[in-house]
Formats: structure tokens, C-alpha cells, sequence
């Protein structure tokens, strides 16, 4: 099931990134200003931000085989649409549908995790599944602009359908895995008394250190969808070609690999929130290095970005089963409101990004990207010291 599910999670990737480093042959193409991209790129968290509170009822309800089978369907239908838009309506359209289908994979892969799983499995298993939508969102960062692009006389529409069918393919990996596993461990996915639905996640909403998660989930994703969407750009602005800046915006996810793989499970339970802390900030020593003058703050800049923002986000879904009130049977619930909260800032970042970047250049985008960081590392210290409150016999912090 964890290959599977790394297979969907990287058709996930694929299909986050495809569009990046070729921002600005789609925006040319399409007549639209960069603001209006940067609402294109900001769609499909705009929809998610709804979907993923219902998301993670369907996930606790449905089972996983079911619920990630239909995001495999719905995420390829927005990639093989994408191609085919001739206007900011429809690449609006087709990259929103992709909220609907994103959802139901980011809540049922900590899901899966906590029930295939035990706990001392649970890091790597997570760090492992972290490194699927790193590594599908390479694919298009190092292939657009150097292989695809000449290849299909520079048509976009072209490369975007090759991305597209790789995600379909998926589709048929699922269903072979998930029909596998039914036959050696029938109903695994489901569990027998779930959380019923709103009401748990209702229950969790209450709880401060919940909430202290759900702020920091907002800044974490406003961080990363801002740079998923325009690091290209920010590199090209430096004075990089866009094949140049796509081997590099490539780069920079591929050591998010490593910190994925090699983070999660070196780290110590009770020094995770810790470490999310100093990961935050340096994201915003990073985004001040690519604002200096000269390559050589830029690369710098660009590696620790890299590296930590593979920590991130697994070392944030790993915290949140520490927290109190979450267990296996309302893991569904605590997913969707840290994704729903998340996305509040996944849909903002890349908007706001691109406003500021009509107005002051990438630099000023980069500016705001700094503070939210700095603001984020103190919302995690704020968190570690909610959870000293709580008295935890297995020496959680």
C-alpha cells in the first residue's frame, strides 16, 4: 500500500509543479498579467481550502481504497485539462479541479500511515511518503524548458499533455495495489467506530494546541505554494535563463528528498516542534539570501530552502498525531483542518506573490515570504510550550 500510495502522491506533485516553470510561456500565451497567474496558480488551493474539512469525513468514512481512488481520477482530469484551456477561465477552471482531488491524498496519506503502521514505523514510512510529490514535482522542473519544450517545438500544451498522461496512468496503479491489498487485509482501510464525521473534527477545533497547529499550517502552506508556483520565476529574476532556473528550482526539490527521507526518523519525538521552529526560520534567512545581490547568496539561499522545506511538512503531520485528542479513529478530521487551515494560506501566497511582483518585483514578494517565515518559527516555539501544559507519560513535547 505505501508504493501506491507514493505512485498517487507523486501524480499529487506532478501535477502541483507541471505548470511552474513554464509560468511565463502560459501567462504570455494566455494574454494575462501576472496578478491574474498568480489567481491560476492560487485555484486549486482556493477550492481545497472547502474541500478538505469534508475530505477528511469522506476519508474516516469511506476507507482509504475508495477515497484515494477517486482523487487519482479527479487529479488526472485537471492535469489533461490544463492543455486544452485557451483562456484564464478555463486553465482557472482546470487547475481548481485539482483542489477537489488534492485533499483527499494529503488527509489519507498520514491516514494510511497511522493505520498500516505502527508507531515506531511511522516516521519513515511518513518521511518516505513525503518524497513522492518532491520527486513528481522534479519531473517537470528539469524536463519543461531543456527536454520537453524543444522537443514539441515549444508548445506548452504539448508538455503539460505528456505530464498528464503520466497522472492517468496512475490511475490503473491504484486500483491494482488497493485491490491487492483487499484480498490480504479486507476492510484494513476503514476503521470500525470512526470519528462521526463534522463532529469530530468539531471535538479537536476545541483544542488549544490544535489551534496553535491549524495558524502555523496557515503560514507553512502561504510559505510554499508561494515558491511552488514562482521560484522559477524569483531564479529567472536573478538573472538565470528558464532552463537554467528550472534545473535549479529542480534542485532545490530534490534535496527536499533528503530532508524527507533522513529528517523525520534521525529526529527525537519530544524535539520535532523544536526543529519545525528553526526550519521556519530558515526560510526566512533563505528568502533574504535570494533578495542579495550575487549568485552565490542565491545558491546558498536556494539550498537551504531545499533541505528544510522537505522537514517541514512531515515533521508537521507527525506533531499533529502528537497532539491531544487526535488518534487513528479521527485522524481524518484532524487532517482536513490542519489542510483546510493550510490552504487558507496556499490559496493567498502565490496571489499576494503575484500582486507584489507586478508592483516591486520578485524581491518585494520575497519580503513578504521572510516575515511570514519569521512569524511561523514563532507560532511553533508558541506551540511547544502549549504542549509542555499537558502532562505526557511518553515524554511528548
Amino acid at each position: 500500500m505505501l508504493s501506491a500510495l507514493w505512485m498517487v502522491y507523486f501524480s499529487f506533485g506532478l501535477a502541483v509543479f507541471s505548470m511552474a516553470p513554464l509560468v511565463e510561456t502560459i501567462r504570455n500565451d494566455l494574454g494575462i498579467s501576472k496578478g491574474a497567474m498568480g489567481a491560476v496558480l492560487g485555484a486549486w488551493p482556493l477550492v481545497y481550502l472547502v474541500a478538505a474539512l469534508p475530505s477528511g469525513a469522506l476519508v474516516d468514512r469511506l476507507g482509504l481504497r475508495r477515497s484515494l481512488g477517486v482523487a487519482t481520477v479527479i487529479i488526472s482530469a485537471s492535469a489533461l485539462l490544463r492543455p486544452v484551456a485557451g483562456n484564464f477561465i478555463g486553465m482557472f477552471g482546470a487547475v481548481a479541479m485539482f483542489g477537489l482531488g488534492g485533499p483527499l491524498v494529503s488527509v489519507g496519506a498520514p491516514k494510511l500511515v497511522s493505520v498500516w503502521f505502527d508507531e515506531e514505523e511511522r516516521a519513515l514510512a511518513m518521511g518516505i511518503t513525503m518524497t513522492a510529490p518532491a520527486i513528481g514535482g522534479v519531473l517537470p522542473l528539469v524536463t519543461a524548458n531543456s527536454v520537453l519544450m524543444p522537443a514539441f517545438d515549444q508548445s506548452w500544451r504539448a508538455t503539460l499533455m505528456v505530464y498528464a498522461l503520466i497522472s492517468a496512468a496512475v490511475i490503473a496503479v491504484w486500483l491494482l495495489a488497493a485491490a491487492g491489498a483487499e484480498r490480504v487485509a479486507p476492510g484494513a482501510d476503514r476503521d470500525l467506530d470512526p470519528a462521526p464525521g463534522f463532529s469530530g473534527a468539531w471535538e479537536l477545533i476545541g483544542n488549544r494546541a490544535v489551534q496553535v497547529m491549524l495558524v502555523l499550517a496557515l503560514g507553512m502552506f502561504f510559505f510554499n505554494h508561494s515558491l511552488n508556483g514562482w521560484l522559477p520565476t524569483v531564479i529567472e529574476d536573478r538573472g538565470f535563463s528558464s532552463s537554467v532556473a528550472g534545473y535549479l528550482a529542480g534542485a532545490v526539490t530534490a534535496l527536499s528528498i533528503f530532508g524527507a527521507l533522513l529528517g523525520p526518523r534521525a529526529i527525537p519525538e519530544g524535539s520535532r516542534i523544536a526543529v519545525m521552529a528553526a526550519v521556519f526560520a530558515l526560510f526566512g534567512v533563505a528568502t533574504v539570501l535570494l533578495n542579495v545581490d550575487g549568485r552565490p547568496a542565491t545558491f546558498v539561499g536556494l539550498a537551504i530552502i531545499g533541505f528544510s522545506k522537505g522537514l517541514a511538512v512531515p515533521l508537521a503531520l507527525l506533531a499533529m498525531m502528537q497532539l491531544p485528542g487526535v488518534a487513528q479513529r479521527n485522524m481524518g478530521a484532524a487532517g482536513g483542518l490542519f489542510f483546510t487551515a493550510g490552504e487558507a494560506g496556499g490559496v493567498t501566497g502565490p496571489i499576494l506573490f503575484g500582486v507584489l511582483s507586478d508592483i516591486g518585483g520578485s524581491a518585494a514578494g520575497l519580503l513578504l515570504l521572510a516575515g511570514v517565515a519569521l512569524g511561523t518559527a514563532v507560532l511553533a516555539l508558541a506551540l511547544r510550550l502549549e504542549m509542555a501544559r499537558f502532562s505526557q507519560p511518553a515524554g511528548r513535547s
